[in-house]
């Protein structure tokens, strides 16, 4: 199934970009040369495997497996050929005196058998006496017949062949044949091809079309139109990562909108709110509230009591740590319209593909704001590299209450923001009140979803006092100087405009601050410290170590470069940290790298001293807040729960932007000819490599190892086409 999802893509791909495309001449030029390119280096790059026999004496030959030449070991006594469970069958060959370029391995796998791997010893005239161990391996793919044929660079004549199969756990394999000296078959892939001339076609647009060479304030419909585009793709993106690990963990493409089960978010809240109680119905064990320590994991373990796995304990009751913007506003309405619980993976691709969107729509205000001065390309660039790297495509993957949390409180602050921009609190435009109402209410739902994410709040609160002061000299310029009728036009748009600002902060945030009193007592206790999980928060020290891991792991740690599929590996470290810090998964490579205009932040200096007055204490206030101080905040506070990748799109597309704002500013009032041509260029290089280096991450992040791990081994050699 996962080999017709790239095509699928790839299809996409195709048609939004003739959409786009302009119908020159010189641009129909390049696609004939790039599918030549193309072409040549299926031939001759992607299956040079297939001329290695020709320059050489190779004579092909079947090995009789029953000959007295052949010894095989290690299978069933029915047919010592066939493996035992995730066992090795060995076949040595003797007698050989030819060269040996190829091995081919005919195998027989049943279905749930996805590959068996092979490593081959050798004695040639270079060592005749012993074996040269491990002289060639390779991995035979179930489906994939190219995989048999194991290429050989040996000296002269072959002696003997030692053959070693191996399944993975609880897999079968048949020996059917062997076969020395076949040539390896010829393998076009059309996905290879397609995704070659896309992507150059997609970079000499962004360098070379007029449209992106002009700035958004000279054709800002050029923008607008690749933005939309393009959000349509990444939105079936997140559909697709969706439904396909969706369908490699369970089997299907969807659990069904009439679901009589489900989690903590999805059910559970939902459960207890319908009986008007905020503890959970569940309730724990006489065993576990008799414990002296209850929150001590290895203590549980030890005397054997059982308990609902990372729910928080209080006073006897079993409650949810998790925000419950999500019940209120989706599961618990549908549950009292349907009397099912709405499916996970469909709500966090829900919250996470309108993320999506409003990520974009985010920035296309960021750029009516500050980017009229600068090139299309480089906006486009710049929001393949946000949506890229905010963080939100790893919530795709897994479908929990984790991911609920994660993707909602991501949508809703890209909401607020969204709307804070477009409300004309900053820049020119008049004061929207609607739209202040509306970001407040959206940030507000954003700390009901996650706590951490109050930090925007006290944010945006700094943007709504610069528009109180915006709005005043508005109000002043409307009405004649002095007098009543100034001072009532005053007062009157101070209450409209603090009531915009406050009541949903004071309505949404009272309903946090009720919720966390009926649960502890204490209005601003959210309860983390009373989780079940593999760590005792109530006990857990602070320790500046672990706080430098998140930092390392997020912000700084390099890639590793491999030359076998996907090319870009993770690089996490703990810093050789002595004591416990939880690991959720090592998937790390800082947001400096995926998102190279993030290194923007060196170039603060210069880009400081262009600013006027008015401008510092607006970066100052709004700038530095929003993007450096709340994520490095964010950052800080995840010491305790460990490190997750997921845990990125708290903040990872406030850095980014932040980095870029500072880039942007160098732009347009430092650099000047040469200056701004190798600015605007590093914009491409740095989305070409946010697609490599966030592309490889995000495959790195897949389970793969269940319906579909023979899929996932199949598109990784179609990209491993030396093998």
């Amino acid at each position: 199934m996962i080999g017709m999802i790239p095509y699928l893509i790839c299809f996409v791909l195709l048609a939004a970009f003739f959409l786009l495309v302009p119908k020159k001449e010189s641009t129909k030029k390049l696609a004939v040369i790039l599918l030549a390119l193309s072409v040549f280096g299926e031939i001759l790059f992607c299956n040079f495997h297939s001329f290695h026999l020709t320059f050489g004496d190779y004579e092909p030959a079947k090995i009789v497996l029953d000959s007295e030449q052949v010894k095989i070991s290690g299978g069933t006594e029915e047919n010592p050929l066939t493996s035992k469970e995730g066992g090795t069958v060995t076949v040595t060959v003797n007698g050989l005196k030819q060269p040996v370029g190829t091995v081919r391995l005919g195998l027989r796998m049943p279905e749930n058998t996805n590959y068996v791997d092979v490593k081959i010893s050798a004695k040639d005239v270079t060592q005749a006496a012993s074996w040269r161990s491990g002289v060639a391996d390779g991995r035979i793919l179930n489906g994939d017949d190219r995989s048999q044929y194991i290429v050989m660079d040996l000296s002269g004549d072959v002696s003997a062949l030692e053959i070693k199969l191996t399944a993975p756990s609880k897999a079968l394999f048949t020996v059917e044949s062997v076969t020395l000296n076949e040539s390896v078959p010829f393998q076009f892939s059309a996905l290879r091809l397609v995704l070659f001339v896309l992507g150059c076609m997609a970079v000499y647009a962004l360098v070379t079309f007029p449209s992106m060479k002009k700035t958004y304030g000279e054709q800002p419909a050029a923008f607008r139109r690749v933005a939309v585009i393009m959000t349509v793709i990444l939105v079936l993106g997140a559909l697709a990562v969706t439904f396909v690990s969706m369908y490699d963990q369970t089997g299907a493409l969807s659990t069904g909108f009439k679901n009589t089960s489900g989690n903590q978010i999805t059910k559970e809240i939902v459960d207890a709110f319908k009986a008007g109680q905020v503890h959970l119905l569940d309730e724990p064990s006489e065993k576990l509230l008799a414990m002296e320590n209850p929150y001590d994991w290895s203590a549980r373990r030890a005397e054997g009591v059982s308990a609902k796995w990372d729910h928080l304990l209080f006073d006897g009751k079993y409650y949810s740590y998790y925000g419950i913007a999500p019940v209120i506003l989706l599961f618990l309405p549908y549950n009292l319209l349907t009397g099912y619980y709405f499916p996970t993976a469909e709500a966090v691709f829900l919250f996470g593909g309108l993320g999506i969107v409003f990520l974009t729509l985010l920035f296309m205000e960021f750029v009516k704001l500050f980017g009229k001065k600068l090139p299309n390309s480089m906006l486009v660039a710049t929001l393949v590299i946000l949506q890229l790297s905010s963080g939100v495509w790893y919530n795709f993957v897994y479908d929990n209450f984790y991911e609920i949390a994660q993707a909602s409180g991501f949508m809703f602050t890209c909401m607020g923001f969204f709307f804070l921009l477009r409300s004309g609190v900053i820049g020119e435009g008049k004061i929207l009140y609607r739209h202040i109402v509306l970001a407040t209410m959206c940030l507000s739902w954003a700390v009901l979803c996650r706590p951490t994410l109050a930090l925007y709040c006290i944010v945006a609160c700094i943007f709504l006092v610069f528009g109180y002061l915006k709005h005043r000299e508005e109000i002043k310029a409307s009405v004649p100087k002095g007098g009543i009728l100034q001072k009532r036009a005053l007062s009157t748009a101070t209450i409209k405009y603090l009531f915009a600002a406050l009541t949903c902060f004071v309505v949404i945030g009272g309903i946090q601050v009720i919720y966390n009193y009926a649960r502890f007592g204490n209005p601003l206790d959210f309860g983390i410290q009373y989780s079940l999980t593999i760590n005792d928060f109530t006990r857990s020290q602070y320790h500046t170590d672990f706080v430098m891991i998140g930092i390392y792991n997020f912000l700084l740690a390099f890639p590793k470069i491999q030359p076998e599929f996907p090319y870009v590996m993770s690089n996490f470290s703990t810093l050789s940290t002595n004591g416990y810090y939880y690991v959720a998964n090592r998937n790390a490579v800082g947001i400096l790298w995926r998102a190279l205009p993030s290194l923007g932040y060196l170039g603060v200096v210069p880009a400081w001293k262009s600013l006027t007055k008015k401008e510092k204490i607006q970066a100052l206030c709004l700038l530095i807040p929003t993007c450096v101080i709340a994520p490095l905040i964010i950052i800080f506070s995840i010491w305790e729960s460990g490190y997750g990748v997921r845990y990125c799109c708290d903040f990872a597309w406030q850095i980014i932007l932040g980095g870029t704002a500072v880039l942007y500013l160098l732009y347009v009032r430092k650099a000047e000819g040469q200056g701004k041509s190798i600015l605007r260029q590093a914009f491409t290089v740095a989305m070409v490599l946010a697609v490599i280096v966030n592309g490889a991450m995000i495959y790195d992040y897949l389970s793969k190892t269940g319906h579909m791990a023979g899929d996932y081994l199949r598109l990784a050699r179609v990209f491993d086409f030396w093998l």
